[in-house]
């Protein structure tokens, strides 16, 4: 290889390596500049849903005590909230990630005090348009949780329980149920 190509090609590295850099840091930079307003949309996306899963409560952020560590069996929980009525405890919120099709989803869930599922509502997920992000955009699918005992074994029909699978996205259909007994699971864990 002659001198001169050895020359171009060390050339064309250091522009590589330049881009790359610059390129790095650019989007380190815009990721510090909307991280913050991130946080507020995700933060009002969540009292939004909490309200309308226990409506008329106030929400009061709750200490968590041994949540559970995620694994394939049990997604994380994050974002623990007590709902208050009159100073008093009527059911807890919180934000529980299972995996679905298309990847994570956030669904916030709200179990009662005494044993029965508040509501659930998906906040967000990356589920296949039509058939799994119907977990989030059909709102007569989601209620069938809501009044379900809180015991942590609600099932799809197709496992054999009572929650309806949205047609054509049984996975999902498994992880929004499974948020749910997951939630069910760390209130019950609560009162023991």
């Amino acid at each position: 290889m002659s001198e001169a190509k050895k020359e171009s090609m060390g050339m064309l590295a250091l522009m590589l390596f330049l881009i790359t850099f610059i390129t790095a840091l650019l989007l380190g930079f815009v990721n510090q500049v909307t991280a913050p307003q991130i946080a507020k949309n995700n933060e009002a996306t969540r009292a939004a849903a909490m309200a309308e899963i226990i409506p008329d409560a106030e929400f009061v952020e709750a200490e968590p005590s041994e949540v559970p560590a995620p694994d394939k069996e049990t997604p994380a929980i994050q974002n623990i909230y007590e709902a208050q009525k009159d100073g008093e405890t009527v059911g807890y919120c919180m934000e529980v990630l299972p995996s679905g099709f298309g990847g994570t989803l956030t669904v916030v869930v709200g179990i009662n005090t005494d044993g029965t599922v508040a509501g659930a509502k998906v906040t967000s997920h990356a589920e296949t348009p039509g058939l799994g992000a119907k977990a989030q955009s059909d709102p007569t699918w989601i209620v069938q949780f809501a009044g379900q005992a809180a015991d942590g074994s609600l099932a799809v029909t197709k496992d054999g329980g009572t929650i309806n699978s949205i047609t054509g996205a049984t996975i999902t259909s498994r992880a929004v149920t499974l948020a749910v007994n997951t939630a069910a699971s760390y209130v019950q864990s609560l009162a023991a």
